[in-house]
């Protein structure tokens, strides 16, 4: 638990909302009872409702210490380059809320205006932007500002890199949309140079363009080379700063055939080695998606389909990382709900919360080595602006982490917490180490996910998450009972809750709150921790996890 997280302690209380369905007052009430002993007690007794309402499930926890380790900079977030370009990505704006997810973190500046951006350094300095560099003008100031945010909170930075002009014009797959300023590769490297000089080893390497199977027709052969001569210029500039690039960052299809295809095409290359060339090998991904007419419900977000789909992704992206042998660090640099801006009731909603946590866990089970949430760092809540608006590279986006309630909230910073912000939150109470197996069989995904994460100082971690949603009269506790793989004394637990009557589809963050704490507009954890003890009994445990809820026990020895 990182030191800006200490404050989190324990589990929330167990509250009635102000309306709730036939019998949910009673289980959320036995929940609570049991997590505390009161059934045990005898203070609550339990009647056959309450029974029939919990199902029991047993999972014993295996070290292996082959399993994946989770690392302290595994979460970051990824940000438009048109953000960047605005100014927004400042000390005053971001640094609060970035701390209180610990002090290691990794910003991606990217997305589709990274060819939107006009880069005004060297002899560009003064050059006027052209009216297609709708994403804005990246200055040296705006280096300046990132430069103190990243201080500020111990975090980094990948920089994203235009592609579109720099290639073959016949290479653009249309011209006409989005259409980008003219801007040649010194003019990259212009910016690279400068953002090295100002950041150092804060900035961790530079993208190759977004999603360029999108927007060229590039072979996967053609990139590979497009990125040679990428590294190429850039190493010429600063021959001794060993900045690498990141690509292939292709689209976010459920097959990986543009991954393996690159790294095909780099591994043929016997001339140079991958690792020479990429500083991480990046994937984009989103389950779900609202573009055109594709639609996505709360209930398809949360099901067995999603995580199904989302695990044979990472098992396909770590299959290809095995041809390189480790040697390049392998990521998910762009990720969310549902692309083209997340879908409104689905990806601001409470679920997302439960999701975001869900998936940040089965990502750094799966062995990669980051996985970033694209998200806006501007914007007043719902403000959603369409695709064909100037306003639309900076707006808000249904699937960010945060936005302003009003416009003069926005104007002084004060950024409230959205749902995917408590997910990264509760995932940030997880400390560093490597997973441990937890035998949980699929047909149970309809109702509990499930992990453990042994600490470097021997502690057990275990992340269990009810799936199933409060407001459904057919919903179930979860009776999870654990084997634990060695002694442990007790453990402390953590809920990540909503009180909102609406269940999993509520869509006011307000009522969401970690441990008993909420986070404050100004970025900081706010209300009093509360703390709740997790009896073990030769070397097992029993947590009892209500719908809609995920619990973060720790047990110590």
């Amino acid at each position: 638990m990182n030191p800006h997280n200490e404050a989190v302690a324990g589990a929330a209380r167990v509250t009635a909302p102000t309306r709730v369905p036939p019998g949910f007052l009673r289980r959320s009430l036995l929940a609570g009872a049991l997590a505390t002993g009161l059934v045990a007690a005898g203070a609550l007794p339990a009647t056959a409702d309450d029974i029939a309402a919990a199902t029991s499930l047993t999972l014993s926890a295996t070290v292996d210490g082959r399993n994946a380790v989770l690392s302290g900079e595994f979460q970051g977030f990824s940000v438009e380059s048109a953000d960047f370009a605005h100014g927004y990505l400042t000390r005053e704006r971001m640094a609060e809320r970035l701390r209180t997810l610990g002090p290691q973190g990794v910003i991606r500046l990217g997305g589709y205006s990274m060819d939107l951006v006009w880069p005004a350094f060297g002899e560009w300095t003064d050059v006027p932007a052209p009216p297609e560099a709708i994403g804005g003008t990246v200055d040296q100031s705006d280096l300046n500002h990132l430069k103190e945010l990243l201080d500020a909170t111990g975090w980094k930075v990948t920089l994203g890199a235009p592609l579109k002009t720099v290639i073959d014009p016949s290479k653009i797959k249309n011209p006409a949309r989005d259409p980008s300023p003219d801007v040649t590769l010194e003019q990259v490297v212009a910016e690279v140079t400068a953002a090295h000089q100002v950041l150092g080893d804060d900035l961790l390497g530079v993208e190759l363009g977004n999603e360029y199977d999108n927007v060229t027709t590039l072979t996967e052969a053609e990139l590979w080379e497009t990125a040679k001569q990428y590294r190429a210029a850039i190493d010429q500039a600063l021959p001794h700063a060993n900045v690498k690039v990141i690509g292939p960052s292709a689209n976010t299809a459920r097959t990986n055939t543009r991954l393996e295809g690159f790294v095909s095409a780099a591994l043929a290359d016997t001339a140079t080695e991958p690792k020479q060339v990429l500083a991480e090998l990046a994937s984009h991904w989103y389950p779900w998606s609202h573009c055109g007419s594709s639609r996505v419900t709360v209930e398809q977000l949360m099901s067995p389909l999603t995580y199904t789909n989302t695990r044979s992704k990472l098992a396909g992206i770590m299959a290809v990382d095995d041809q390189l042998h480790g040697t390049v660090p392998v990521t998910v640099n762009e990720s969310n709900s549902a692309s083209c801006s997340g879908m409104p009731e689905v990806s601001n909603s409470y679920a997302t919360a439960l999701w975001s946590l869900d998936y940040l866990l089965q990502a750094a089970q799966s062995g990669v080595d980051r996985l970033q949430f694209h998200t806006n760092t501007t914007g007043v809540c719902g403000d959603f602006k369409p695709r064909d608006s100037a306003d639309y590279p900076i707006s808000y986006r249904y699937y960010g982490a945060f936005c302003a309630a009003d416009q003069a909230s926005l104007e002084a910073d004060e950024l409230s917490a959205n749902p995917l912000y408590y997910g990264i939150w509760a995932f940030r109470q997880v400390p560093q180490g490597r997973f441990v197996d937890l035998d949980i069989a699929d047909e149970h995904l309809d109702k509990l996910r499930a992990y453990a994460v042994e600490g470097k100082a021997g502690a057990l971690t275990v992340v269990l998450i009810n799936v199933q949603d409060p407001a459904r009269t057919e919903s179930t506790h979860d009776a999870v009972t654990l084997n634990l793989p060695a002694a442990y004394r007790t453990g402390r637990q953590v809920t990540l809750r909503s009180a909102a009557p609406e269940g999993l589809a509520s869509l006011d963050a307000g009522q969401i709150s970690l441990g008993g704490q909420t986070v404050a507009p100004t970025g900081v954890a706010s209300g009093t921790p509360q703390a709740v003890t997790v009896p073990v009994d030769h070397r097992s445990a029993t947590v009892t996890v209500a719908p809609g809820t995920a619990q973060i026990v720790t047990f110590s020895h």
